[in-house]
């Protein structure tokens, strides 16, 4: 018989005791944050608007489509950021940072893909219309292409048979 002996945490009560003492700490911090952004979140929605406005208007953009869609689950998510405002003050500013890396890294991208203004490159020009138009339409003379020369026809041969393939029977 094999007997366990248990730590001096108390075993299963012990972890419970731990798991409800973390689950009380966690509450606490999380209530101090919501504190914190509470007290900062009109502070957060100006600096978003100042950041990137169009992070602030693409987000109302998304609710208004979603009110659209399902009017419901809209309503449902307007009252959360209501009640929500300062989580939501805090992600309109993370949106609007991230608008701003997203235009940085664009110019970024654009410079390097820029030949240099003292260099010349070698392009052959090609000939181009419009979309979805046939050369007729944008050249005033078309020219014909030239008729194909005639085949002489020759009566329909056979191939010949082949006594030695046994799959021949399946083909009659």
């Amino acid at each position: 018989m094999v007997y366990v002996k248990y730590g001096r945490a108390g075993g299963g009560w012990g972890c419970l005791i731990m798991g409800v003492l973390a689950l009380v700490a966690a509450y606490y911090i999380l209530k101090g944050l919501f504190y914190v952004l509470y007290w900062a979140s009109p502070v957060l929605f100006v600096l978003a608007l100042v950041i990137n406005w169009r992070a602030v208007a693409d987000t109302g953009r998304d609710f208004l489509s979603l009110l659209q869609r399902n009017p419901l689950g809209g309503l449902l998510l307007g009252a959360l950021a209501v009640v929500g405002f300062p989580v939501l003050a805090l992600y309109l500013f993370l949106r609007a940072l991230g608008y701003n890396k997203m235009e940085q890294f664009g110019r970024a991208m654009r410079e390097q893909q820029r030949p240099p203004e003292d260099e010349f490159v070698e392009f052959e020009e090609l000939e181009s219309r419009p979309k979805y138009t046939t050369p007729a339409e944008t050249v005033d003379e078309y020219i014909e292409p030239a008729p194909e020369p005639e085949k002489e026809q020759a009566p329909e041969e056979k191939p010949p048979a082949r006594p030695d393939n046994p799959y021949d029977q399946f083909f009659k």
